[in-house]
């Protein structure tokens, strides 16, 4: 399962491959609500599962924002407001009777990648996710690294501007504020309401997607706010190789599938990198796109419950 702040992907998983998909619209406005959507989709699954024989084995969920690995709860996505501290494991392991492991959506779509995408046998990982929020995921000595309290990669809320925009998590000029999907529409929105120049309107301004088409069609805005959003995610991925000295950064997530960030990402990245640190470090787009987070959401269950080590310890 993954679940972002505009839709939730629900995949049956089997033989290596994607047996079955269902994708529902994000619309929750509590936690009450949110269940009820999880289960929607967990009926769903669990009954192509039943018509096809298959049997359901254990379940991963991979989840925007903060989460409780160990007990399983959801604390605190700021994209989705109203849904705090959510017992997810509990609620689809008890729905489907097998066991259920949360993490973070990006550290999800990371540990697919490293397991059978780009960066098998890579030993030091850095990957965003850039889609309603932007995510971060770290492979560390060969391990999935998630810190003192299971939260580390909240690479969106690496402080950027000061007195920057008002991000979700309640602070001021996180990186997310300008990188990614929501900023990127926050920016045209601005620019258009200010006077700019572009055949876009403010309906086209709500859609990231929208907006990278009349990118792709040479409107002068919409190509400026990409290209913003490029820059300050080439001078977060410095930060990140100066301090963790990575092989590879992976980039991700919807919004970057529009193939308009990763050139200027990293040509700011090398300008901003120790040279010694960027030699030979390899930029790569993510393999499974939009399925990421939840092929790496099962491929984790299928580890945890063969008992293999999946974190760095």
């Amino acid at each position: 399962m993954d679940i972002g702040g505009t839709k939730v992907t629900f995949i049956l998983w089997s033989g290596d491959a994607i047996a079955y998909r269902v994708v529902l619209p994000y619309a929750a406005r509590s936690s009450r609500e949110f269940s009820e959507l999880i289960l929607q989709g967990m009926g769903d699954l669990c009954r192509r599962a039943a018509d096809t024989g298959v049997a359901i084995m254990g379940t991963g969920i991979g989840c925007a924002g903060m989460v409780d690995q160990k007990h399983g709860v959801l604390l605190f996505p700021p994209n989705m407001p109203g849904v705090r501290d959510v017992a997810l494991a509990d609620i689809v392991g008890g729905f489907t009777g097998a066991p259920a492991y949360l993490e973070n959506d990006a550290n999800c779509a990371l540990f697919a990648e490293w397991v059978s995408g780009v960066a098998v046998g890579r030993r030091n990982v850095v990957m965003f996710s850039v889609g309603t929020g932007v995510g971060g995921a770290f492979i560390v000595d060969g391990h999935l690294y998630v810190g003192r309290h299971g939260f580390a990669g909240e690479i969106g809320h690496l402080p950027m501007i000061d007195r920057g925009l008002l991000c979700g998590c309640g602070r001021h000029g996180c990186l997310e504020t300008t990188a990614s999907g929501t900023g990127i529409e926050r920016y045209v929105e601005s620019a258009l309401a200010k006077g700019s120049k572009s055949l876009m309107t403010m309906k086209d301004a709500a859609s990231a997607r929208t907006i990278s088409e009349f990118a792709h069609h040479g409107d002068l805005l919409a190509q400026q706010a990409f290209k913003r959003a490029a820059r300050d995610l080439g001078r977060a991925a410095a930060a990140l190789i100066n301090t963790l000295d990575p092989d590879m950064v992976v980039l991700g997530g919807g919004v970057a599938e529009s193939g308009l960030l990763m050139d200027e990402m990293k040509r700011v990245a090398q300008r901003r990198s120790l040279p010694l640190l960027f030699e030979g470090i390899e930029f790569s787009m993510a393999h499974y796109r939009n399925d990421a987070a939840a092929v790496g959401a099962a491929l984790l269950a299928d580890q945890l419950l063969k008992g293999q080590t999946v974190y760095s310890t």
